[in-house]
Order: structure tokens, then sequence, then C-alpha cells
């Protein structure tokens, strides 16, 4: 007669499962020689009608400006830094979820700058309301 597999045995391996992919998958902060990290944000009103297009001149932050549910935008932003370097850019926050990043990863040299594209796609479903976050750009010394 077989014995029944223990549910302490699953549930031990699903949590190492879980904190094994924890572990490799999450950048943090401490990895990076150099951290710079942009606000960003976006405000979602519902159309009545009609769809915002978002518009944003702010320079010192990644806005999105009024968009509405369903809608799409997209921003670039230039990175630059002072030594050789691998860098990861990854967005955290209330819409972190919605945001494209690319390239999400690169290399950089002095003197270079590396354009980096954000695509905002709002699903349908989003609630009204100011939505914030921040772009991380983390810089790894070669």
């Amino acid at each position: 007669m077989k014995k029944p597999i223990s549910p302490y045995f699953i549930l031990t391996i699903a949590l190492t499962a879980i904190i094994l992919t924890i572990i490799f998958t999450v950048k943090t902060e401490e990895s990076c020689d150099t951290v710079k990290t942009v606000l960003t944000s976006v405000n979602i009103k519902p159309s009545e009608g009609r769809n915002y297009m978002g518009f944003d001149l702010n320079k010192h932050n990644l806005t999105f400006g009024t968009l509405s549910p369903g809608g799409t935008a997209r921003r670039t932003a230039s990175s630059e830094y002072t030594k050789d370097a691998i860098t990861h850019v990854w967005a955290e926050g209330d819409f972190s979820s919605w945001i494209i990043i690319s390239p999400k990863t690169f290399e950089i040299k002095p003197g270079q700058k590396q354009e980096v594209v954000f695509t905002l796609l709002i699903p349908a479903t989003a609630k009204e309301g100011e939505y914030g976050g921040r772009i991380v750009f983390c810089y790894q010394d070669k």
C-alpha cells in the first residue's frame, strides 16, 4: 500500500519554489553601484464620449498626463553614466505592471546616451484616479 504524500511536503516544495523565484528574479538596489530614479505618474479619467490624450511637458519626471481607460502613451528618456556599466531599468509603484520598458537592460559607456522607451498600456478596467511610481535606473559598474 502506498503512503499518501504529506501536505507538509507539498507546502515545503511550493514555498521553496516561491523563495527561489523571488531570489533569482527580484533586482534590488543593493546590487547596483549607482541608482537613479525618476518619478512617474498618470491620471486616469473615464472618457465620457471622448478620449484623453496624455500630454505633459515636465522634463524632470516621466509623466504620462491624463488618459482614458484602454488608452496608451509612449515616452522616452535618455540614460547617461560616467563609467562602463550594465544598466537595468524597471518600474515600481501603482501602475508599474502597465509599463513596457525597452530596452530593460543594456551596456553603456562614458559619454554615451542610451534612449529608453516607456510604453504605457492602460487596462480598459482601470479605475479613475492619480497613479504614481518611479522608474529605477540601476548601474552596475564593469
